[in-house]
């Protein structure tokens, strides 16, 4: 098979008419001698104080950019919705859709009742406190109570022991003076009892029977009936 292509090989560098617009500028970018070798890696490339500098440039471009950005899409964005849009016309598509109005009528609706849920809420855990609170201070009363219970018994013992551990000694004098006692007590006891007998037996006998006595004026009552 007989080849009738063109043998040699493309040269570079011809300005040639019939190639198309920016034809001639692309193959020099690609047969430039910057360009025929591979692109280094970040990692492969020398830190030098020029390439640091170029990085902080760059860095400090971008930063800015950005934050401009936000700064003008700002304006675009809706708080209540929590949505950001780009173009003027869409937001104000968004703020006249249904989505929109529907979540602003919830929230004007829930600040108007939830003022007076917070109050009430406040209220009874006020409540709530002042009940802890005032159970506390009974437990704390009881317990005080508890504790000086505790230590008027212990005193009580201590006194109790004290008092029962001191002894009063007696002298043999008043030991039998008091056995006299006794003894004079029991025979006046027993005198006694025997004199009251004897009284008793002469009143008896001294005692005279009672004889009864006709009255003198039985008759006559008798014969005036």
């Amino acid at each position: 098979v007989l080849c009738t292509g063109i043998i040699e090989p493309i040269k570079s560098g011809i300005r040639d008419p019939k190639l198309g617009v920016g034809k001639q500028e692309e193959d020099d970018f690609f047969t430039a001698e910057e360009n025929i070798q591979r692109r280094k890696l970040d990692i492969e490339v020398e830190d030098t104080e020029e390439n640091a500098k170029k990085r902080e440039v760059l860095a400090e471009r971008e930063q800015k950019i950005q934050t401009e950005v936000k700064e003008i899409r700002k304006v675009f964005y809706c708080d209540l919705c929590n949505k950001q849009y780009k173009l003027a016309v869409e937001f104000e598509a968004h703020l006249s859709s249904y989505d929109h109005n529907h979540r602003k009528r919830f929230k004007e609706m829930r600040e108007m009742h939830g003022t007076s849920s917070r109050d009430d809420r406040q209220k009874r855990e006020q409540q709530r406190q002042e009940r802890e609170m005032a159970k506390f201070a009974q437990m704390a009363d009881a317990h005080k109570q508890q504790q000086e219970q505790k230590q008027r018994q212990q005193d009580q013992q201590q006194q109790d022991e004290e008092s029962g551990s001191v002894s009063v000694p007696t002298a043999p004098g008043t030991t039998t003076a008091l056995a006299n006692q006794d003894q004079r007590k029991a025979l006046k006891f027993g005198f006694s009892s025997k004199g009251g007998t004897s009284k008793n037996t002469t009143g008896s006998a001294a005692k005279k029977p009672k004889v009864a006595v006709a009255s003198v004026f039985g008759d006559d009552s008798d014969e005036e009936q």
